[in-house]
């Protein structure tokens, strides 16, 4: 139906399928204009906020910039969004040698100027809690960070029972994670929550640009960097990734870095363990050169057993 609604749209067009994952994505391509055509149907944020975060960033950092939305809830026949089309290769598949990554002054650059843009994100509530349709909302920050902690352990425990590392993770939650937070308070901001490296094109000119607006909540400085500094993890960018972040980022609370990639690791774990149960040993943090398994359980060993 979707495809047939693009043939009356764009007569006489290519109409290709590019993605049938979660949702269906077309590239069509006409003599007048060539766009991604996106039919939601897991519609994680509402579409007039992806249209109006989508605009906020684009006057700030270079974006695949939304041309029109269509939403069911305003009468339209489809949940939709039609986007303009950027050419280029992910920013995992770069790293992880596939193709050609940008010089690491640049990629490093263009991450430390997306985290700042995101805080002029709007706000979709009060509170703390995911920018997410039908996500819950908390009073406290500790409250929404251990919420969604324990959440994402609870799938993916059952994979490291009767483990130092299960016990480790178990009292992180209960109590680490407030103990250390409380030694370094800082300043709360829209921040990314989930900055996955395959959401950033590298053009062929050179340009690292978003392809998707990040889930986006408030939180703090630290948590903003590792939404994407879990995703270098075991590369030699990271640390200089991290070292520019400490002058004009997260001045504060870099200290709690570690502890939200340990929460990003958890996230990554939760949507495998219900996925993909039975190939543990292959789950893989998108562009990272070491499996997933094993960089969890380092940093739990490094960085929570060990203090």
């Amino acid at each position: 139906m979707f495809r047939s609604f693009l043939i009356s749209e764009f007569p006489g067009a290519e109409i290709r399928e590019l993605s049938g994952s979660n949702n269906l994505v077309y590239l069509v391509r006409s003599a007048k204009e060539t766009i991604i055509a996106k039919h939601v149907t897991d519609t994680d944020i509402p579409l007039s906020y992806l249209a109006e975060a989508n605009a906020r960033l684009a006057e700030l950092i270079p974006v695949q910039k939304i041309l029109q939305v269509y939403e069911k809830d305003r009468g339209d026949p489809f949940d939709a969004v039609f986007a303009e089309y950027v050419e280029g290769h992910d920013l995992a598949a770069a790293l992880a040698g596939d193709a050609v990554a940008p010089p690491a002054d640049d990629l490093v650059s263009h991450l430390c100027r997306f985290v700042l843009a995101c805080r002029s994100l709007p706000r979709m509530h009060d509170g703390f809690g995911m920018y997410k349709r039908g996500a819950p909302t908390k009073e406290t920050h500790r409250e929404f960070v251990e919420y969604y902690g324990n959440r994402y352990w609870s799938r993916a425990r059952p994979f490291y029972d009767g483990t130092r590392i299960a016990t480790a993770v178990d009292e992180w939650l209960a109590s680490g994670f407030a103990s250390a937070a409380s030694r370094c308070p800082a300043p709360f901001s829209v921040v990314p929550i989930d900055a996955n490296l395959k959401n950033f094109v590298v053009a062929p000119d050179g340009r690292i640009v978003v392809l998707n607006v990040p889930i986006a909540a408030v939180s703090t400085p630290a948590h903003a960097v590792a939404a994407i500094s879990a995703h270098l993890r075991n590369r030699k960018v990271r640390h200089q990734f991290l070292d520019a972040a400490a002058e004009g980022i997260c001045t504060e609370d870099l200290e709690m870095v570690p502890h939200f990639e340990l929460w990003q690791l958890l996230g990554i774990l939760s949507f495998y363990a219900v996925r993909e149960p039975d190939r543990q040993r292959e789950w893989q943090n998108w562009g990272s050169p070491v499996p997933l398994d094993e960089d969890f359980r380092s940093l739990v060993e490094t960085r929570v057993i060990s203090g």
